[in-house]
């Protein structure tokens, strides 16, 4: 796939970009996964003009990331399927003017790096909390145990008893 693209020129063509890309051209998205996997990151993204003259970006990019268990700290398997929408813009004052609807995606001038896209894409798409399916992680760190409901609760000492020798009786004189 591209990685730089005259956005402008291939809208008015409509071009749809589709192609594939290792991991090792997404630096951020590489500095995230603990292990490099044969998986490709499959993009598929098509550029058009709206009534408006605006530059639409759809599209989608597919991929499998082995990501770090929060629970377990072992390697997991994310399904990574994410839709791409957004109007390009040259500016942040283009991208101030953004409709709520769409989502800016910022460009260098009339230039588009397609990499930087889509590894942005995959950072903003990544959960904020990876736990893994293994039973042995989750029976390990299962914060849900309930105890058994015919048990009586414990006695739990109170913290204030030691306090009770140390008050005075009213009766007493000062």
């Amino acid at each position: 796939m591209t990685r730089r693209i005259d956005y402008r020129r291939r809208a008015v063509d409509k071009a749809r970009l589709t192609g594939r890309l290792s991991l090792s051209a997404l630096p951020r998205t590489k500095a995230v996964v603990v292990v490099a996997s044969d998986a490709p990151v499959e993009a598929s993204l098509l550029l058009d003009e709206d009534n408006q003259r605006r530059v639409v970006l759809t599209g989608r990019v597919r991929t499998t990331l082995m990501l770090p268990c929060q629970r377990c700290l072992q390697p997991t398997a994310q399904a990574m399927d994410i839709d791409v929408a957004g109007i390009v813009v040259a500016s942040d004052e283009a991208a101030a003017a953004v409709p709520r609807e769409w989502e800016p995606i910022l460009s260098e001038g009339d230039m588009l790096d397609v990499h930087a896209l889509i590894d942005d894409e995959l950072l903003l798409a990544l959960p904020m909390i990876v736990q893994c399916d293994r039973p042995a992680c989750r029976a390990a760190y299962d914060t849900e145990q309930k105890a058994p409901e015919n048990s009586p609760a414990p006695d739990k000492p109170n913290p204030f008893a030691a306090l009770a020798s140390l008050k005075r009786d009213d009766d007493e004189p000062r």
